[in-house]
């Protein structure tokens, strides 16, 4: 997730961010954080709650939390694909997608600020 892509689409990356941290944390905060402690926080703690990724959300919601709980790191499609389709399936929500299919999905959003990260080896 690139925060540039966001913020030149006129949209605030922080608050895209804040939508996915919980209710309870939210209410109780002062001010809004910064977006570093914000994927910080749901990387280390919020990930890990219940409901945070449900495999009923849709492919790119679930993608991109996948990303915040791996604190906005670049990730592998592969990688991510695995998630999708072994960890986040079951058997009433079966994630049945190619490769080649979730990077078209990737590549073709205009929300989440998705950016492919070439590697530099």
């Amino acid at each position: 997730m690139d925060p540039k892509i966001i913020e030149e689409r006129g949209r605030s990356v922080e608050a895209l961010v804040l939508a996915r941290v919980p209710e309870k944390r939210r209410s109780a905060a002062k001010a809004l954080p910064t977006l570093k402690s914000q994927i910080r926080e749901i990387a280390k703690t919020d990930a890990k709650e219940s409901g945070f990724l449900e495999p009923a959300m849709p492919i790119r919601e679930l993608a991109f939390r996948l990303i915040l709980k791996n604190g906005n790191k670049p990730m592998p499609l592969n990688d991510l694909h695995w998630a999708l389709t072994e960890d986040w399936a079951h058997p009433t929500h079966p994630m049945a997608i190619s490769v080649y299919a979730l990077k078209r999905i990737m590549d073709s959003d205009i929300y989440y600020g998705f950016q492919q990260v070439t590697d530099k080896s």
